[in-house]
């Protein structure tokens, strides 16, 4: 074989071989990139929605501590009847929420929530009717409570919001 005869084919077959691998490689760096950003934005998703029910349940240990609902006056955070909460777009801070008394590992900011008198049912007087579980009758004298909870997580631009009713009889 002489070398007068050879033309390169070789050298461009394989160097159009070496531009497929690449561009295969390239594209599947970038689909896992994706996917891996996908996974960090659920993980962050999933941290604060467990922030927004630990505040929910520190709410409701509130709830159990206290004597009566006369301490809902004029304190952050708790609202009584007449009195119209922000709304949840609104900024939550120390003077219209109440924040989460533990740490949470990986959570930028300590959730915060805002509890609500809903309403007041005195026996058998009143009956209680909350969305789609129907209507209670002949219920003992309680207080229900709507607790809205606020959390982040890793990022405070991951934001989820819980709400829950809390009934607890009269004391």
């Amino acid at each position: 074989m002489t070398y007068k005869t050879q033309k390169g084919s070789s050298f461009i077959i394989a160097l159009m071989l070496l531009v497929v691998a690449s561009l295969l490689g390239i594209t599947a760096m970038q689909s896992s990139i994706v996917q891996e950003r996908m996974h960090g934005n659920l993980r962050d998703h999933q941290l604060a929605f467990e922030a927004a029910e630990a505040a929910i349940r520190d709410a409701e240990e509130y709830l159990k501590g206290i004597g009566d609902t006369s301490s809902f006056i004029g304190m952050s955070g708790l609202y009584g009847i007449n009195i119209q909460p922000p709304d949840m777009s609104s900024t939550w801070d120390d003077n219209n929420s109440r924040v989460y008394s533990k740490a949470i590992p990986g959570v930028k900011t300590k959730p915060k929530y805002r509890i609500i008198i809903d309403s007041v049912f005195c026996g058998a007087k009143e009956s209680l009717n909350i969305s789609s579980y129907g209507q209670m009758k002949n219920i003992p004298d309680t207080t229900s409570f709507k607790i809205i909870a606020r959390g982040t997580g890793g990022s405070d631009n991951s934001v989820v919001y819980l709400d829950e009713y809390y009934n607890r009889k009269v004391m």
